[in-house]
């Protein structure tokens, strides 16, 4: 055998050979082994038909009826020393029939078709990295590889250009697979990818989402960006008028991030972040939009594109506890957190801002000032109860009132603040008038 099984999938293995089925390892789990990786998910395929599969391993997870796939989960708990869950380790190991790939002329339109050998198996598999069968009867390799793991390509198993054409997210795994391994793509497959990248237009943006976030994410995610940038990908996630009409400063921001965006922590929403800001806003958003990002996702990058330049040119505490105040601790923090990324990417001369924004925020936190209309020394019963305002306006006194002590936080008290609340509930001019503070 060419890899180390964990226990579980031996004993899998073993029952199955011993009632006279075949049983490899396939995919993913060969090929991080033969890395030296330790894989979370093994892929099992076997010759046994699911009534088979379920007769010998009752205690299994019916994964899908149509694919013919059982599910094991050998899932533990992981305690700190208090007894307190931290996470879970273990093993998730799915078992399936072999099977031929979606193309295969003995298939009909929408039929799953079942094989009687390995080889047929592999043959479905997109990359000859993935294309690796492993058994204790033997190893089952036709497209070599192994060979192209020691040599770190990512070559198609088959040919590319017809692979890709057949299902075109393939040439986002091409990239997002070498920014995570650290390969090259192969020739082959380089030159596929720049003939056909145009058909990732018609893919699901979903499944452009996760591969380009997964992509981003990865340990040489600079690598996989330059890819894209070569290849004509790009396309895919900004729009082909986008990428046209890029500007000098565009390209070279894009640039110098594929080159030191592996220099940055890899959390998802940051690097997304710094992508994004590399074009101007107005062409980011509606791909942004297009994206379908989740919520809380979709509203930090359009707090990046929008508000960067914002945060960078905030001086004073005044302006600071405001731009917190209209977007929330968790919106700013992510602002601020990206703008230290892109000081590492792009090594803007701001690291005077930025510990200056910090200094600010310890002495706004030291001296208890306030941000929101929840550190204010009322709230809406005492406006109501004051005879101020109804209900319905007290929120939006509060506002008001908020802005005014961010420049006097002095004024956070009682009395003062039901004076300023009630002096602007009276006068229109005030209240639009505040936070205003002229000097001399």
């Amino acid at each position: 055998m060419l890899v180390k099984l964990p226990r579980e999938v031996g004993k899998i293995m073993t029952k199955l050979q011993s009632e006279g089925f075949e049983a490899y390892v396939v995919g993913d789990c060969v090929r991080d082994s033969i890395l030296g990786k330790k894989p979370f998910g093994w892929d099992i395929s076997t010759d046994a038909g699911l009534d088979k599969m379920t007769e010998l391993f009752p205690e299994a997870q019916i994964l899908s009826r149509k694919y013919s796939v059982l599910r094991f989960e050998y899932i533990d708990e992981v305690t700190d020393k208090d007894g307190q869950v931290v996470g879970e380790e273990g093993i998730i190991i799915d078992l399936g029939t072999y099977r031929r790939g979606d193309n295969d002329v003995k298939a009909l339109p929408g039929e799953v078709s079942f094989s009687d050998t390995v080889e047929d198996d592999i043959k479905r598999k997109d990359f000859t990295i993935n294309a690796i069968a492993d058994s204790q009867t033997g190893t089952v390799d036709i497209f070599g590889g192994r060979d192209d793991i020691r040599k770190k390509l990512i070559r198609a198993a088959g040919d590319a250009d017809a692979g890709f054409k057949a299902d075109p997210i393939r040439m986002f795994r091409a990239v997002r697979l070498a920014a995570q391994l650290g390969f090259d793509l192969h020739k082959s497959v380089y030159d596929a990818i720049v003939a056909n990248h145009g058909l990732l237009d018609n893919v699901n943006p979903d499944k452009l989402r996760e591969e380009f976030t997964a992509m981003l994410s990865a340990p040489e995610a600079g690598k996989g960006l330059s890819m894209m940038m070569d290849t004509g990908m790009l396309s895919a996630i900004l729009g082909q008028k986008v990428v046209d009409g890029l500007t000098r400063r565009e390209m070279q921001d894009l640039t110098v991030l594929s080159q030191n965006i592996d220099k940055t922590q890899p959390v998802e929403t940051r690097r997304l972040g710094l992508f994004f800001t590399c074009i101007d806003k107005k062409k980011a958003k509606p791909a942004i939009e297009r994206l379908n990002f989740d919520e809380k996702t979709h509203q930090h990058l359009i707090d990046a594109i929008n508000d960067m330049p914002k945060l960078y040119f905030t001086a004073t505490k005044p302006e600071l506890k405001k731009f917190i105040y209209r977007r929330g601790w968790e919106r700013y923090e992510y602002l601020a957190n990206l703008e230290k990324a892109q000081r590492i990417i792009f090594d803007y001369f701001s690291e005077t801002k930025i510990r200056s924004k910090i200094y600010m925020l310890e002495e706004i936190q030291h001296y208890g000032e306030p941000i929101f209309p929840e550190d204010l020394k009322i709230d809406a019963n005492d406006l109501v109860e004051a005879g101020i305002c109804t209900r319905e306006n007290a929120d939006k006194l509060l506002g008001m009132v908020t802005e005014e002590v961010h420049t006097h936080p002095r004024k956070n008290t009682r009395e003062e603040l039901l004076r300023l609340a009630k002096r602007y509930s009276k006068n229109k001019i005030a209240a639009a008038m505040r936070g205003i503070h002229w000097s001399r």
